[in-house]
């Protein structure tokens, strides 16, 4: 087994067939299957149901996967950490960050830094579930619960405040529930089953004392466009909801606060590109009122 043969078997798993596969990797279908028939022959098991739907993994692929997911960081790490090693700032940074952080706060701002540091490119994660720092190799990580320990330097560098907001049109056709009981008859916007966990997700059902969801979703992008066509209510970081004049739902409730923490990769200590882009995201969240206390 080799790593190209992961390579394409993870590419397959994302794609579930092989035609998108091979597109992706820029070679034709029977490439594809081949290296999936190589690498099934060299582990000696049967990784993909292949049906007319797709291909499917099977228990062993499911296994493989985060493995696989694994050695694709390490590796890309490995590559990033090595190229150009006599260049102090031109380089690849990747960051690992909650979506609308990621896409709301942290791009908008990169028009700038850009013209000050051309040489640094950027590669984001952006998403509602954390991977888990045993398998991140990512250079920075924005978290918004104190993480477990890694091969990473931690520190608090601020406070994000979530709370309750719908839109004017919602307001104007629904009106707005005066406290928390009235939330039982309104359009309450929130997670899935499988992100319920997330402490977001617990304060909004524990402050409308458990009401069933109108809509759910898988990300926060996905409510906020809720939220913003004026389909209901939903918790969303204040920082976002404000600018973009939704309104305030229960203003006289306490909000939902959650610490930032900002965690470094040790094998990025010393490189000047990641200082620099440590300073621009400890300045961005001071400006906007998120640094830390």
């Amino acid at each position: 087994m080799n790593w190209d043969d992961l390579r394409f078997f993870i590419a397959v798993a994302n794609a579930s067939n092989i035609t998108d596969a091979g597109q992706a990797l820029k070679v034709s279908a029977s490439t594809v299957s081949r290296k999936i028939l190589v690498l099934e022959q060299a582990l000696n098991v049967l990784l993909f149901m292949k049906t007319t739907q797709g291909y499917f993994l099977t228990e062993a692929g499911q296994a493989l996967l985060p493995m696989a997911l694994e050695a694709q960081e390490r590796f890309q790490l490995m590559t990033r950490q090595m190229s150009q090693p006599g260049a102090r700032m031109a380089g690849l940074v990747r960051i690992d960050c909650p979506e609308l952080m990621g896409s709301h706060l942290i791009i908008p701002a990169l028009a700038q830094f850009r013209l000050q540091h051309p040489q640094i490119s950027f590669d984001f994660v952006n998403a509602a579930r954390s991977v888990k720092l045993t398998q991140s190799h990512s250079d920075l990580l924005l978290r918004l619960q104190r993480p477990e320990a890694g091969n990473f330097t931690l520190r608090r560098v601020g406070e994000l405040t979530q709370a309750l907001f719908c839109s004017p049109g919602y307001a104007s056709a629904q009106g707005c529930p005066e406290q928390p009981a009235d939330l039982g008859q309104h359009s309450l916007i929130g997670w899935n089953q499988t992100l319920e966990h997330l402490p977001l997700a617990r304060w909004l059902d524990q402050l409308s004392g458990g009401q069933p969801l109108w809509m759910r979703t898988g990300n926060l992008e996905a409510q906020l466009k809720a939220v913003q066509a004026g389909l209901g209510i939903a918790a969303l970081p204040v920082y976002i909801a404000e600018p973009l004049g939704l309104l305030r739902v229960l203003p006289q409730t306490p909000v939902h606060r959650a610490d930032i923490w900002l965690l470094r990769n040790q094998a990025t200590q010393g490189q000047e590109r990641v200082d620099r882009v440590v300073a621009f995201l400890c300045e961005l969240l001071a400006r906007h009122g998120l640094q830390g206390g």
